[in-house]
């Protein structure tokens, strides 16, 4: 193979004529219907000159043997090939020619993918294809192609036809293919954990009832107490003897009731607390026991709660 110094030299003039004369040989030999032979010429001097008159008869001759896909890149090569101030007409027109024909074999060609695991070694038509090209598009030349997958010791086989413009896709299945990534599937155990009401929630919720009621009754007596014994004192500070016992009890009623009401604020504060944080635990199996199916009642400050 040329180094890119030797391609990109001027071919002397031993090879000018060398490439003229494989030209004219391909021409004839394309004429009478030797499109091998022809392609073989056309090929050494492409590979000789580098110059659209050279590229156009090499695409030409791909063209009419099926192969568009290497015709089309001969032809697009030709038409891309940079001008030059002294170039010859010839190579204008064959410039032009190669552009119109690269664009009128576009939508001939087939379009294959390769759906497989990327770690497969994927061969197509004997060729290998890298692991970025599977599960690509790929343009292909109309016509029977051979594809080969082969992971491990698991190889597959197929021969698939694609018409022109055609759009075909083949899957693989092979064994030994890495498991799915992690988090496709769930292993067991890796549920999301499910909650319930703690039961603080209730135990705070049956002490700030209880407090409340204690607070608001003896409140009330100790209000009853205190009228009571202020219309039978003189100015509301002088109080005979007899009502002594009844100051006392509705001091007591009053400590009582502040003491019910601290009480039933501490079990709101247990309540909110409990809303807070459920209780958390493992999610059950999909078969729970028959005995945890069975319902369960369970008596609350608010009345009876149950599970089923």
């Amino acid at each position: 193979m040329l180094d890119g110094t030797a391609a990109a030299a001027e071919p002397t003039p031993p090879e000018r004529e060398a490439a003229r004369t494989l030209l004219l040989s391909g021409r004839e030999k394309r004429k009478n219907g030797q499109l091998m032979g022809a392609l073989e010429d056309f090929e050494r001097a492409h590979a000789i000159m580098r110059v659209p008159t050279t590229g156009l008869d090499l695409g030409k001759t791909q063209q009419e043997l099926g192969l568009l896909v290497e015709a089309r890149t001969t032809f697009l090569e030709a038409a891309r090939h940079p001008a030059k101030a002294n170039e010859s007409r010839a190579f204008k027109r064959a410039r032009k020619e190669a552009k119109q024909l690269a664009d009128e074999i576009a939508p001939r060609l087939a379009t294959l993918t390769i759906s497989v695991t990327a770690e497969a070694r994927v061969k197509l038509d004997d060729a290998d294809i890298s692991s970025s090209s599977i599960n690509v598009p790929l343009k292909v030349n109309p016509g029977k192609h051979e594809i080969v997958a082969t992971l491990a010791d698991d190889e597959k086989r197929e021969t698939i036809s694609v018409a022109e413009g055609e759009t075909k896709t083949v899957e693989f299945t092979l064994a030994g293919a890495p498991p799915p990534p992690p988090g496709a599937e769930k292993p067991p155990g890796s549920e999301a954990p499910e909650t319930s009401t703690s039961s603080l929630v209730w135990i705070g919720g049956g002490v700030a009832a209880a407090g409340l009621a204690v607070g608001a009754v003896t409140g009330l007596m100790a209000f009853g107490v205190h009228g009571d014994v202020s219309s039978r004192c003189q100015g509301g500070t002088r109080c005979p003897e007899d009502t002594h016992a009844d100051i006392e009890r509705g001091e007591t009623l009053g400590n009582v009731s502040t003491v019910g009401f601290v009480v039933a604020g501490v079990g709101a504060a247990v309540l909110v607390y409990g809303l807070l944080n459920p209780r958390t635990h493992a999610a059950k199996p999909d078969a729970a026991p028959a005995d945890a199916k069975r319902p369960r009642w369970i008596a609350g400050p608010f009345g009876v709660a149950g599970t089923f």
